[in-house]
């Protein structure tokens, strides 16, 4: 940068941001670096220092040509792509802890790519024969306005983390937000627009579809860019930036007029007119409701693909009262045939209890009682058999020599058991 000399390159560069280097070279390197800037220029050469762990094998070694356990990053990008790299680094550098990894590890970062990639080619296949047209706030859903509050919050928490060198705590929020939110949530509850919804119905949703997504690939590209620049150089972009033009200045869409190259694109920024705490709150009662239906239908062994029948009892002026409104939806996301709303629990059920809710499988036709039957009684004899093992070494000299944590542990998992067992009983007992 030509020093001594005080060139314009030296004014420029120096001091730099930040210095990015591991914990295993801050007294051989980094404060040698600081003295000899203060010497010389009387500046320290950078205003921040991010110090990260050391990427070692699953073994927690360093890695070593003498031990052979190195990984070649081109020997990744071939298997997996640059993109799966970076993120599955970003994922798991915690700041205060090395990073463990096998070449397997990076199959985590190639399969959020994908989901990436198909879910955008399925947003993008939508769009044959349809029409995109200019959305305003007023022709929001419920369900349009939960996932603009979601990725504000997303992209409030992305930037956060960024900012404080948090990158493992950024990467796992637009995870989160694209895999959770965007794609099981959002885009599988739009299937109803385009199932059942007229010309203008489907029109809207795809817009409002592309405007989501176009946001949502701005946020993920500092972690994926290859994919996503992709991704966005196959967006009708012209379109969507003339629709939101045409729409005017809005407080919920976006009014983001960027149309070149994502790499130089705006990050998305928090808004604080996009919060709707009202409809996060009914949201989050309804996921509740369908998670714990998948999640009693996983326990009872329900083949995915098998529609049952649901009776929900829900508690008078509850957040669970959205249920009430959101049928067709809880029928698609939680594989239903038919949802009746009860005052009491129907005779031959099996039911789950969440905040403001008792959900019930309907034990009728649908159901392989017999096969159900089986599965109980084999759950219900391994637990038994669990049971009597953490008894017996809990009354035994296990109890007086191990740490208490680990007996604490031990007896929290008696307890579940039991707790499972009981509700098991009453499985078999309905199924009688």
């Amino acid at each position: 940068m030509g020093w001594p000399e005080n060139t314009k390159d030296l004014e420029t560069f120096y001091p730099t941001t930040a210095l990015v280097t591991a914990y295993d070279i801050i007294f051989f390197w980094v404060s040698r670096m600081i003295m000899a800037g203060l010497e010389f220029t009387g500046k320290a050469p950078f205003h921040d220092i991010y110090i990260h762990g050391l990427v070692r094998d699953k073994q927690g070694r360093k890695m070593s040509k003498s031990l052979g356990n190195g990984i070649d990053p081109l020997d990744i990008i071939d298997q997996y792509g640059s993109d799966a790299l970076k993120f599955t680094l970003s994922y798991l550098a915690a700041q205060g802890q090395d990073v463990l990894v096998d070449n397997d590890s990076f199959k985590m970062g190639s399969r959020f790519c994908n989901k990436v990639w198909n879910a955008s080619r399925y947003i993008l296949g939508n769009l044959e024969g349809r029409n995109l047209i200019p959305v305003k706030d007023s022709d929001l859903n419920e369900l349009d306005k939960w996932i603009f509050t979601a990725l504000n919050a997303a992209a409030k928490n992305a930037r956060e983390a960024l900012d404080g060198y948090r990158y493992n705590d950024a990467a796992s929020t637009v995870y989160e937000f694209f895999w959770n939110n965007f794609c099981d949530w959002y885009v599988e509850a739009t299937k109803l627009s385009f199932w059942h919804g007229d010309d203008h119905e489907k029109d809207r949703a795809v817009s409002v579809l592309l405007n989501v997504l176009e946001e949502s690939l701005r946020l993920l590209h500092p972690f994926i860019p290859f994919v996503t620049e992709e991704i966005y150089s196959k967006l009708p972009l012209a379109e969507i930036i003339e629709n939101r033009k045409k729409a005017g200045e809005q407080k919920v869409m976006s009014n983001e007029t960027y149309s070149d190259l994502l790499v130089t694109a705006p990050y998305p920024e928090f808004t604080a007119t996009r919060e709707n705490a009202e409809i996060t709150a009914r949201f989050a009662a309804l996921q509740d409701l369908i998670r714990s239906v998948r999640g009693l239908r996983n326990e009872c062994g329900v083949n995915p693909a098998d529609k049952i029948n649901l009776a929900v009892l829900i508690e008078k002026g509850s957040a669970a009262e959205v249920c009430r409104e959101k049928v067709e939806m809880i029928q698609l996301l939680a594989g239903l045939s038919k949802v009746e709303f009860v005052d009491a629990k129907p005779t031959k059920s099996i039911g789950t209890v969440g905040v403001g809710f008792e959900a019930f499988i309907i034990l009728d036709e649908n159901i392989n009682k017999e096969q159900l039957l089986l599965h109980f009684q084999k759950d219900l004899e391994k637990d038994q058999k669990d049971a009597e093992r953490t008894e017996a070494k809990l009354k035994g000299k296990f109890a007086e020599h191990a740490p208490a944590e680990v007996v604490q542990a031990e007896r929290d998992k008696l307890a579940e058991t039991k707790r499972r067992i009981e509700k098991l009983g009453t499985y078999i007992e309905a199924l009688k």
